[in-house]
């Protein structure tokens, strides 16, 4: 008994590292960038897994996986920045304070989230 307690203590403690965002829409702004441009505009199936305990960033975008290692965080009061690395290169993902809003700031594009409450919360 008092193994399982054990077991189930650390399983819940390992899978609270993790959030999941639920994305409701997403907007793509290509270069050259304009504030507030949508040249793609969806609401397709997509989400967000950011996995602080592996330090690693898991977007589901449309048809395609992207995986990212967080190389950085930084807090700030209306916002929390994260740099990425990914297989392409850097990325910079910001996420807001109310986690309402996730932002990947690619070279060549940016793509603005509006995401759902989080299904899984740390």
């Amino acid at each position: 008994m008092k193994y399982l307690m054990i077991l189930l203590f650390f399983a819940a403690n390992v899978t609270g590292q993790t959030r999941v965002f639920n994305v409701q829409e997403y907007c793509v702004d290509e270069k050259p960038f304009a504030k507030g441009a949508c040249d793609i505009k969806g609401n397709e199936y997509s989400f967000v897994f950011l996995d602080s305990a592996k330090n690693e960033v898991v977007f589901f975008f449309t048809s395609m996986k992207l995986k990212y290692q967080i190389l950085e965080t930084k807090p700030d009061p209306n916002y929390t920045f994260y740099l990425l690395k990914g297989a392409d290169g850097l990325v910079e993902m910001k996420i807001n304070s109310e986690q309402t809003k996730i932002e990947f700031l690619y070279p060549n594009n940016h793509i603005y989230l509006t995401v759902g409450a989080s299904t899984k919360k740390s």
